[in-house]
């Protein structure tokens, strides 16, 4: 097991033992879809990006493909396969969001910040002598906000 899978499973553990309030060691369907959008909440708030949790139907329809004994409850080991199979990402999904970001912030932002001290060195003396450091987030910031104002 990779250290993805072991710290997605770790984490799908830590939700379940959460929310299973009646600890009975299964989760009911109201207590999957409430651990699928905990599950969410958690990655969304650790990792780069946003995923949109699925919708009440598909965690309803996909319950009945992973309740092996068909007792209408998951236990742990079937919530964390089931778990695995509504997060939009897997390990290669999560590094290429990570890695993504990672690049951006060490090559792009500061590349680009280079490039607008050099062409406002003559015309703008006061951006051209803004640090890198501290041109690059700012950069990062405004981009992020057009981006987030543009229709999708």
């Amino acid at each position: 097991m990779g250290l993805f899978n072991w710290l997605f499973a770790r984490a799908c553990r830590v939700v379940f033992d959460q929310v299973d309030r009646d600890k009975n060691g299964r989760l009911d369907a109201l207590e999957i879809e409430i651990a699928i959008l905990h599950l969410y909440n958690v990655f969304n708030k650790k990792m780069p990006g946003w995923q949109d949790p699925p919708a009440r139907d598909e965690i309803q329809a996909s319950l009945k493909a992973f309740d092996k004994d068909g007792n209408g409850t998951l236990e742990p080991a079937e919530f964390v396969e089931f778990a695995r199979s509504m997060m939009k990402s897997g390990p290669d999904m999560f590094f290429a969001r990570v890695g993504k970001q990672t690049a951006i912030n060490t090559a792009v932002l500061p590349a680009a910040g280079m490039v607008i001290q050099r062409a406002t060195q003559n015309s703008l003396p006061a951006v051209a002598g803004v640090p890198l450091a501290v041109l690059a987030p700012v950069i990062g910031n405004i981009f992020g906000a057009v981006r987030g104002l543009l229709p999708v």
